[in-house]
């Protein structure tokens, strides 16, 4: 992972979260990385919020996307003010095909 981390230009996370993944970008990674495109697709605490909010300060060309924060639903205020975070809310099973499984699926429990 690490030897990805320096040579991206994009990284894109989408792991589970659990023991080993949380914290999975960290400080130590986040210095491994160049002016990067960090888009968080899996949980909030993949990524420690201090060390990200730090590391966004100190490198105004490393950018942050994040529908998921690492105390949902709350952020570091911090990052709402900054220029190189896309902070929207966590809204993609909120279109019609995913709303219409989950109520099939909870529809099956029910019966079941």
């Amino acid at each position: 992972m690490d030897e990805v981390l320096q040579q991206a230009d994009v990284v894109s996370l989408h792991p589970v979260l659990d023991k080993t993944t949380y914290h999975l970008v960290n400080k130590e990674r986040l210095a491994l990385m160049k002016e990067v495109i960090l888009i968080n697709c899996s949980r909030g605490p993949a990524i420690g919020e201090v060390a990200l909010v730090e590391h966004l300060k100190q490198n105004p060309m490393f950018r942050v996307g994040l529908d998921v924060f690492e105390d949902e639903p709350y952020m570091k205020p911090e990052l709402a003010d900054m220029k190189n975070a896309v902070l929207v809310p966590h809204i993609a099973s909120a279109s019609k095909w995913p709303c219409e499984g989950m109520a099939a699926l909870a529809a099956l429990n029910v019966l079941a």
